[in-house]
């Protein structure tokens, strides 16, 4: 699957889950992670295009010859309503890089990163970290995301060369 109909495949089905959520919003409260939760909804969604195979190579999700990883990203930055945590973005930025490079290195045709971030609302302290992982992409596309609580964050999927 090309990457805009990846993206329009995803978005389209995923932002609504997200928003429907009331468990994945207690998630978003507390700064929790919820990667394996992504997988799921992602994997389910791919299901109705074709096969889908988790933890192939090593990688979240591979889809006919695309491999996908995908990430949640819990900024540090001050949200209201949302508890304090003082754990630096840095360290999940990294981790995305990471998944980057990793990608670069498999043989699939299509390779891609899929990243929530939250909670997020323009911050211009995002936008720096932002920039460090869109360097290493080809291109990339991004859209709003709420959860059922109204926490905002951001969907970021990535097309690695």
């Amino acid at each position: 699957m090309d990457f805009e109909k990846a993206w329009e495949v995803i978005k389209s089905n995923l932002i609504p889950r997200i928003r429907a959520k009331r468990s994945l919003a207690l998630f978003a409260t507390v700064r929790a992670k919820f990667e394996g939760w992504l997988k799921v909804e992602v994997a389910d969604i791919l299901c109705a295009y074709g096969k889908v195979i988790p933890e192939k190579d090593l990688i979240d999700i591979v889809f006919e010859n695309s491999a996908i990883e995908l990430k949640t990203v819990n900024t540090s930055y001050k949200y209201l309503g949302v508890l304090n945590k003082t754990k630096p973005v840095t360290d999940n930025v990294k981790s995305v890089i990471d998944d980057i490079y990793k990608l670069k290195k498999s043989s699939y045709e299509n390779k891609y990163v899929l990243f929530i971030v939250f909670p997020l609302d323009d911050n211009k302290y995002w936008q720096k970290h932002l920039n460090k992982i869109s360097q290493n992409l080809e291109e990339f596309k991004e859209s709003e995301i709420v959860f059922f609580n109204g926490i905002k964050g951001k969907l970021y999927f990535g097309k690695i060369s």
